[in-house]
C-alpha cells in the first residue's frame, strides 16, 4: 500500500482538521497534543494533514505500513534534521543527531558495546544501585509518601552514570550534572510547544541559563574523558568500551565524537526510562489483577532473592508488564522526520521538505491493531496473542536502522528494577491524586506520581491473618 510517487497527475492529498492559515493544527496540538493527535488518527486515517506551519507541511503518520515505510523501507528520504537543531547545541554531531556516512560508521563503532552480552555484565550494576534504594525506603518506613516519578528519574540517573562513567553518586560527582542537565531539559521542553522562540544567541536570562548549562555538561564530560585518558585504571563500563572500540582501518572514534557519545547517551538514557518506571508502578497500582499474576512469577523464579540476568529470560510476565506499559506511555512519544525528495505515502502524495510525526503513543492505540487499546492488559504481547501483529504497531524504541541502540539496555534495567522493587514493597496511589501525561521531550505526569509504601514484609503477615482467621472460622 505503501511506494514512491511516479505520477504527479495522480497526486492526492491527505485528510485532515481544517487549520489556521500559517500555523496550521500547531494551537490545538500545543494545547492537548496526545488527544488531538490520537483523534486525528482514528478520525482521518492512515495519514493526516495537520496544516502547514510556516512554509512547511506537516503530517501525522499513523498506520503500522506507512510507519514502516519511512522508518525501514525508505530512511534514505528521511532525516531528523532541522528538528534536532537545538538539541544539537547539547548532544553535537553524535550518533542521536549524525547523518549520512558520519551516522554510520559511528553506529558500527558503538554496536558491540550495546551488544546483549555487553549489557549483562553491567546488571550487578543495575541491581546493586536498585538495592540502595530499597534500603533508603525501608528506613522511611511504612505508609511513607514519595512522588515515584522523582524516585524513578534519580534512580535511573544514578544507574546511568555508574555503568557509563563508573561515576558513583555517593561520591559526590554529580553536584554540578544533575542541577545542568536539569535546566537544560526543561529549557528544551518549554520550547517544544512555544509559539514564540527567541533565538537562543538572544540574551534572555533563559538563554544564558541555559548556555552556561551546557557549558557545564561539556567541561564535565570532557574533564571525565582526559582523566581516563590520562589514567591507567579502565573500568567495566560503556566509557572504557567506546575508547577501546575500532573499525576496519584501526580507527576509533575520535576525541569530538567520543564527547558527543557521552552527552548523548547521557541525555538520552535516563529520562525515558525513568518515565517508564514511573508509568508502570501507577498502571500496577490500578490493575491489582496484573500485580498478584506479578507477584506469582516473581516468587517462583526468584524465591525472593536478587535477579541476575541469566533470570531474566524466565521473567516473561515481568516483560510483557514492561512493554504494556511502554504501549501505553512510550518514553519517547512521538520522533520527527523531514523528508529530502517528495514521496507517497498511505497513496498520498508528500511534498519534500514536509516535517513528519510518528507517534508510538498514537499508533499504540488504534483499535484497529489493538482491542480496547486504553487498557492495561500484559497478555496482549504473549507469543500466541501477537500473532499476525504488524511490525510497526508497536515501536516504543523506533526501528529500522535508527532503532535505538540502548533498547536492550533499557529493557534489562526496566525488568530488573519491577522485580527488585516488587518483592519489596507494593506501591500504592495516593487517592484523589491527579496523574495526566505531560508530553514533553519525554512523556512525562503532569503532577507527578504520589505513592505510599507498603512493605511486603506487612503484606505477608497480613495475608497469613486472613488465612488462620479463614481456618478458625470454618
Amino acid at each position: 500500500m505503501v511506494k514512491p510517487s511516479t505520477s504527479p497527475s495522480v497526486r492526492k492529498s491527505p485528510p485532515g482538521p481544517r487549520g489556521y492559515p500559517i500555523i496550521g493544527c500547531f494551537p490545538q496540538m500545543a494545547s492537548k497534543p496526545l488527544q488531538f493527535l490520537t483523534n486525528a488518527a482514528r478520525e482521518y486515517g492512515d495519514v493526516v494533514h495537520l496544516g502547514s506551519i510556516g512554509p512547511q507541511q506537516l503530517y501525522l503518520i499513523a498506520h503500522p505500513d506507512c510507519v514502516k515505510y519511512v522508518l525501514q523501507e525508505n530512511p534514505q528520504n528521511y532525516t531528523k534534521g532541522e528538528n534536532f537543531q537545538e538539541m544539537k547545541l547539547v548532544i553535537g554531531e553524535g550518533l542521536v543527531i549524525s547523518e549520512g556516512d558520519s551516522w554510520r560508521r559511528q553506529r558500527r563503532l558503538m554496536q558491540p558495546t550495546f551488544h546483549r552480552q555487553q549489557i549483562g555484565g553491567m546488571v550487578n550494576d543495575m541491581t546493586g544501585i536498585t538495592a540502595k534504594l530499597l534500603e533508603r525506603w525501608s528506613q522511611l518506613g511504612s505508609g511513607t509518601t514519595l512522588d515515584i516519578y522523582d524516585e524513578m528519574l534519580l534512580l535511573t540517573q544514578n544507574i546511568l552514570l555508574k555503568t557509563t562513567l563508573s561515576i558513583d553518586v555517593d561520591n559526590g560527582d554529580t553536584t554540578d550534572l544533575i542541577p545542568a542537565w536539569n535546566t537544560i531539559y526543561k529549557f528544551l521542553s518549554d520550547r517544544l510547544w512555544a509559539v514564540f522562540k527567541p533565538p537562543i544567541s538572544f540574551p534572555t536570562p533563559k538563554n544564558r541559563s541555559f548556555q552556561q548549562a551546557v557549558n557545564t555538561l561539556n567541561s564535565i564530560a570532557n574533564r571525565i574523558i582526559q582523566q581516563r585518558l590520562q589514567g591507567n585504571d579502565a573500568p567495566n563500563d560503556i566509557l572504557s568500551m567506546l575508547l577501546s572500540t575500532q573499525d576496519e582501518s584501526g580507527q576509533g572514534l575520535s576525541a569530538q565524537q567520543l564527547h558527543d557519545q557521552i552527552v548523548g547517551l547521557f541525555s538520552a538514557g535516563f529520562e525515558t526510562s525513568g518515565a517508564v518506571l514511573s508509568w508502570i508502578w501507577y498502571l500496577l497500582s490500578k490493575h491489582p489483577v496484573v500485580e498478584r499474576q506479578l507477584q506469582v512469577e516473581l516468587s517462583t523464579v526468584l524465591g525472593g532473592r536478587t535477579p541476575t540476568v541469566d533470570d531474566l529470560p524466565n521473567l516473561k510476565y515481568t516483560k510483557m508488564v514492561v512493554q504494556e506499559a511502554m504501549r501505553l506511555y512510550p518514553g519517547a512519544w512521538v520522533y520527527a522526520r523531514n523528508n529530502l525528495a517528495d514521496d507517497e505515502i498511505g497513496g498520498y502524495h508528500i511534498p519534500a521538505g514536509s516535517m513528519l510525526l510518528l507517534s508510538p503513543y498514537v499508533t499504540h492505540r488504534l483499535p484497529a491493531f489493538w482491542d480496547n487499546p486504553e487498557g492495561f492488559d500484559p497478555e496482549r504481547f504473549s507469543p500466541e496473542h501477537s500473532v499476525g501483529r504488524p511490525r510497526y504497531a508497536y515501536f516504543p524504541f523506533g526501528g529500522g536502522s535508527r532503532q535505538c541502540l540502548g533498547d536492550i539496555f533499557a529493557l534489562t534495567e526496566l525488568q530488573l528494577v519491577i522485580a527488585m522493587v516488587s518483592q519489596h514493597f507494593r506501591l500504592n496511589l495516593v487517592p484523589e491524586h491527579p496523574v495526566e501525561p505531560n508530553p514533553l521531550l519525554t512523556l512525562q505526569t503532569r503532577h507527578g506520581i504520589l505513592m505510599t509504601l507498603e512493605p511486603r514484609a506487612t503484606l505477608d503477615n497480613a495475608s497469613q491473618l486472613d488465612t488462620q482467621n479463614a481456618l478458625l472460622t470454618h
